[in-house]
């Protein structure tokens, strides 16, 4: 039976002039609920196009005769979804067949007809009271950079209904992703992007050309030059192209770590003078900082507090509107430099706080203490402060840069900062802590550097939370400065896979047992909790070093076993 729509919206044939269509739009504007749109049916009331008052003016300004059908000027192609659909999900399918219509954008959709299996319009939708209804819940997202920060960002919102594309300019990590197969660790990530995939809510591409976005987010890398000084060339290019796709409407937001400052003076200037359009008013502008630690990130990207700053009012709650579907926490700050320092300043405090612990430990040195016992005796019982533990570096992509940034200005000058730039010269110096004691071993012991078999365990710029990213980790940087230094150099770490260690120049261990047994020193230098499982620490064999950077060992069985000598953080077995 054919549906009743006398009130709800104008029913032409295609026969229909565009005269006596516009009559009827006109003389029925009061009483019904969708106006200045006909929708064109056949005979069987199957949708072959719509007319809205846009196409009425376009025909006038063309000198279309009035007399025409009206299947001269609809749109033949318009975009309609299934009835059977749930409320919930017509929005991501709207976006998805906007992405994929060169024609269409989000904000050219009003009206969604509703078709049944054979095509019979059944009724008909207002997109922007389907947005209301959802509070923002289902957006048109584009994400830059599906480095760490893009990837987990892009996968955690189209799991929340979001319609995500991801923008990524590396070809082999765009065919990894299409395939769902993550480019990086991160516990959760594989299965998610799976989901997403297979819900259709996120795809990947090198580009963005048409305006089909109603979100775009910055998540591109802000490495420093060879000066120390915060490149931003990465930035620059996506601006380029945001700044030639904004309209009215969209909302953009940072999540990339940049000097104080940048969002006000770089990103709003670059995107007003390519828009045209006015920061503010049309269009609005956050800076959102990724506070994550790798190897939690799926659970924390819906569990910590998105600090926002914006623009203006209205742009702060626009954005925080948009975090609400990820995060039940938002926090407010009062300027978009205040959102900028939000990171820089819990990763520069986090720097320093290591800092301080493995100054202990270079200090302990000169008197032969366990800095990890120091440290236990001082927090023990003392409830005001917690000294963190020492480690053979701090490393990782972030924390040896956030300090440095946090220390810049948008120009990439230096500003009065220093703390950060101390913190990391203190902890590229327990870096370098482990080569001290191999050489002090040497040297006590009467052998030649390069006679010795060298373990290295833990590649990974840390161990737990579990993550295969190497990125400026202090492992990495010893075997670079052992590898042509001693006389073979093995690797083993409980995550990141052989193949990678491979490409990158390192011979990995088939097997932790055998290395450790082969080898004369062994250095562990990350804190996974695999690395202190072998027994082979504690069987004896060949003269043996054993550096226990994270105390994970038994030190006492260790240091009872003829010819091995225990080494941590400011300690080494005294001489036998």
């Amino acid at each position: 039976m054919k549906p009743d729509f006398s009130k709800l919206v104008v029913i032409a044939s295609p026969e229909d002039t565009l005269d006596s269509t516009l009559r009827l739009m006109a003389e029925k504007s009061h009483q019904l609920i969708h106006k200045g749109i006909a929708l064109v049916v056949d005979e069987s009331f199957h949708l072959i196009g719509i007319v809205t008052d846009g196409d009425v003016r376009r025909a006038y300004t063309k000198n279309v005769s009035f007399e025409s059908p009206i299947s001269e000027i609809m749109v033949k192609d318009p975009i309609s979804v299934s009835s059977d659909l749930p409320v919930d999900k017509i929005i991501p399918e709207i976006y998805r067949l906007v992405r994929q219509s060169p024609r269409h954008s989000s904000n050219s959709i009003r009206h969604i007809p509703l078709v049944n299996e054979k095509g019979v319009l059944v009724d008909l939708l207002d997109f922007f009271d389907l947005l209301i209804s959802q509070s923002g819940s289902h957006q048109s997202v584009a994400i830059f950079g599906m480095g760490y920060v893009g990837l987990t960002l892009s996968v955690a919102l189209a799991s929340r209904g979001h319609l995500v594309t991801g923008v990524e300019i590396n070809r082999s990590v765009r065919a990894q992703l299409d395939k769902g197969i993550p480019h990086i660790y991160e516990p959760g990530l594989q299965e998610m992007l799976k989901s997403a995939l297979e819900a259709k809510s996120i795809e990947f591409s090198s580009e963005l050309k048409l305006p089909n976005n109603d979100i775009y987010i910055i998540a591109v890398g802000t490495p420093l030059d060879d000066s120390f000084h915060p490149n931003l060339e990465a930035l620059n290019s996506v601006l380029n192209v945001i700044g030639r796709l904004l309209k009215h409407g969209d909302l953009v937001m940072l999540r990339s770590t940049i000097p104080i400052g940048t969002t006000r003076n770089i990103v709003i200037k670059t995107l007003s003078r390519l828009s045209g359009l006015e920061p503010g008013k049309n269009f609005s502008v956050a800076f959102a900082p990724e506070r994550t630690i790798e190897g939690k990130a799926m659970h924390e990207l819906r569990s910590l507090p998105q600090v926002i700053g914006g623009f203006s009012n209205s742009c702060v709650s626009k954005a925080s509107q948009f975090w609400s579907t990820l995060t039940p926490s938002v926090v407010q700050v009062s300027s978009l430099e205040a959102s900028e320092m939000v990171k820089l300043a819990n990763n520069t405090f986090r720097d320093l706080s290591f800092a301080f612990s493995n100054e202990l430990a270079l200090l302990g040195h000169e008197f032969n203490v366990d800095a990890f016992d120091l440290i236990q005796a001082a927090n023990e019982g003392y409830p005001r402060n917690v000294i963190p533990s020492p480690s053979p570096g701090v490393g990782g992509y972030c924390l040896t840069k956030d300090p440095i940034i946090y220390g810049s200005d948008h120009q990439g000058n230096r500003n009065q900062a220093v703390l950060g730039n101390i913190s990391r010269s203190i902890n590229e110096m327990a870096s370098k802590y482990p080569l001290t004691i191999i050489n002090h071993y040497c040297q006590r012991n009467a052998i030649n550097l390069n006679h010795l078999k060298v373990l290295i365990v833990g590649l990974a710029f840390k161990g737990e939370p579990d993550t295969s990213d190497i990125r400026n980790s202090t492992s990495i940087y010893l075997c670079e400065h052992l590898k042509d230094k001693v006389y073979r150099l093995f690797v083993w770490d409980a995550v990141v896979t052989s193949s990678l260690l491979v490409d990158i120049g390192l011979n990995p261990a088939s097997s932790l047992d055998q290395a450790i047994i082969d080898s004369d020193v062994v250095l562990i230098l990350n804190n996974h909790r695999d690395n202190a499982k072998s027994k082979s620490y504690y069987n004896p064999s060949n003269k043996k070093l054993i550096f226990d950077g994270w105390h994970q060992l038994d030190k006492l069985t260790i240091e009872n076993i003829p010819d091995y000598t225990y080494a941590t953080m400011g300690y080494m077995s005294p001489h036998k």
